[in-house]
């Protein structure tokens, strides 16, 4: 009865075939899709209104942390399809620092949180104690605070094409590819077209070896397999091609000169907060649509000084005379990082003028050595891009968000830049507005002795997001030996001056490594950090927590609504 045993190749066969299939549709559902979450809404908040130094009361003292609020917010703005949403609500007027060769203009220091304020009373007889925010426990009980779309300021009207389009300027130092944007047919598909193709040679070679070795039925079975991977390969380039009009340049993840543009991102108005919409294989999506996705319809290089006087002129422009600087970290290609700045301008909403810098991440999870080669190639270029934005943009607040590996570029730069500044300056207006350090994959040691002393030299504002839940943190500590910037629990970092937030516990993406864009309660607390330019010790969102004699805090949870 041996013939009715399966035949190892065969089971081989099998298993590799269906291993192919799966890693393409798992590629499909990348982090940076996330489609199966879009069928999440959130509560939208009541309509905005300025803070007031009456409406912050009392601290409560708990042992453990209450519930978190059911409604968002009332100062957070729902979603909006372009980044001139609001009106501002903070007016930061130009400064000249005394001294300088050049202008600096940056927005005034926000106020301070005081340990003896009343919003950052804790028991000293019971450590460690949590604390509620005041307006954390005032949001439960206003009204109509759960309401959606209840007051919604300046809210748009759907637009008759279905999308809006934002403008992000942008500065890197990747070698630019030979493949037109317009001839890039793969977008958002990349890897899962890359998985299918390699696994489509691995079968035939397979298949000839079997050939070889005189088993006639597995060469077939091998063949025959290969072929339909590959066929499926071929079937995404030819049902991938977009019939969107795309114009400009591409990318590589190799190195080169330091660079500018201008790019334009289309937002569908269908677009849910927290996402970058791509096209999923899990939903049977190669091409991308406008009405769907987020889509990079043009990026186009400009010469240093065209490209100052377009950002000039849109930051003369904008409701807001800001800067949006955002530094992607590794394992992130050009495209997901100018996709990724849009999405977040639009989902804070920004009303300035949002900026991205990418350095050449080769975009694989196998290729951690080779960015952290190239994460300290870029410090000069991504220096020298700094000094341009704060000397010659002339805007008046530069608000800089780097992620992850990112940071190790973006805080080397600016201690260069503190070490490079003329003494005389030092005391004066500060270069940057806020600097905020996502998951920052920077040894710890080395943060708190060199880096943050430099950060909090050169800007108003320093805030940590860390948590104990990012893998890629955790895999980072194993390879380098030593706690890392971004982990939270027994290793967080607490530094005189740096507001570091525990985002533990949310709702994460891919290796937990992207919730500085992808988290509703993140996207909150950003919006108060950098719209707002609130302290942590009066933002809605955050718990009050002790480490010894620092203080830091936790982001509380929302659950969201999802809409029947």
């Amino acid at each position: 009865m041996n013939y009715l045993k399966p035949k190892r190749p065969t089971v081989c066969l099998a298993f590799c075939f269906s291993a192919g299939v799966f890693l393409s549709l798992f590629a499909g559902c990348s982090a940076e899709s996330e489609s199966g979450r879009s069928e999440q809404a959130h509560a939208e908040p009541a309509s905005e209104r300025d803070y007031v130094a009456d409406d912050f009361a009392p601290s409560i003292p708990v042992e453990m942390p209450p519930p978190a609020a059911e409604a968002m917010p009332l100062d957070y703005p729902p979603a909006m399809t372009a980044p001139s949403m609001t009106a501002r609500s903070m007016t930061a007027p130009s400064m000249t620092a005394p001294g300088s060769a050049s202008t600096v203009r940056v927005a005034p220091h926000p106020s301070a949180p005081s340990e003896s304020a009343s919003s950052v009373r804790m028991e000293m007889s019971v450590p460690p104690s949590f604390e509620v925010q005041p307006e954390a426990a005032r949001i439960a009980g206003a009204p109509n605070a759960g309401a959606p779309n209840a007051g919604a300021p300046n809210e748009k009207a759907p637009n008759e094409d279905g999308f809006a389009t934002v403008q992000v300027f942008y500065a890197t130092d990747r070698d630019r590819s030979p493949i037109e944007l317009s001839n890039y047919q793969l977008s958002g598909q990349t890897t899962a077209f890359v998985g299918l193709t390699g696994m489509a040679l691995l079968l035939f070679a397979f298949g000839a070896m079997s050939w070889l070795r005189g088993r006639t039925q597995a060469g077939n079975l091998s063949m025959l397999a290969g072929g339909l991977l590959g066929c499926l390969a071929a079937a995404m380039v030819v049902l991938g091609q977009s019939n969107i009009e795309k114009h400009g340049v591409t990318y590589t993840s190799d190195r080169g000169q330091l660079v500018r543009g201008v790019c334009e991102v289309t937002v569908p108005d269908s677009h849910q907060r927290g996402l970058v919409e791509r096209p999923s294989l899990l939903h049977f999506e190669v091409r991308e649509d406008q009405q769907k996705h987020v889509v990079l319809t043009s990026a186009i290089e400009l010469g240093k000084t065209d490209f100052q006087q377009r950002m000039s002129s849109m930051i003369a422009k904008s409701p807001e005379r800001d800067l949006l600087v955002f530094i992607h970290g590794y394992n992130v290609d050009f495209e997901s990082a100018v996709l990724r700045t849009a999405q977040i301008a639009v989902d804070l909403p920004f009303e300035g003028v949002p900026v991205c810098y990418s350095w050449p991440s080769q975009a694989s999870l196998m290729g951690y050595t080779i960015d952290e080669n190239n994460s300290e190639w870029t410090i000069y270029h991504l220096k020298q891009f700094l000094l341009e934005l704060a000397e010659e943009s002339g805007a008046d607040s530069i608000n800089v968000v780097a992620h992850s590996m990112g940071n190790r570029a973006m805080t080397a730069a600016i201690e260069q830049i503190r070490y490079e500044l003329d003494p005389r300056d030092r005391d004066s207006v500060p270069m940057f507005d806020r600097i905020v350090l996502a998951a920052p994959d920077v040894d710890a040691d080395r943060f708190r002795r060199d880096l943050a002393p430099a950060l909090l030299e050169v800007s108003n504002q320093v805030t940590l997001y860390a948590s104990s839940d990012d893998q890629a943190l955790i895999a980072s500590k194993t390879v380098h030996g030593y706690p890392r910037a971004g982990e939270s629990g027994a290793n967080i970092v607490v530094v005189p001056g740096v507001e570091t937030i525990d985002v533990s516990g949310i709702d994460l993406s891919l290796l937990g490594h992207s919730y500085y864009g992808d988290n509703e309660s993140m996207l909150r607390d950003l919006y108060e950090l950098v719209r707002k330019g609130l302290p942590a010790a009066k933002r809605n969102m955050l718990l009050t927590r002790r480490d010894g004699e620092q203080i830091y805090w936790q982001l509380a949870q929302q659950p969201s609504r999802v809409l029947r």
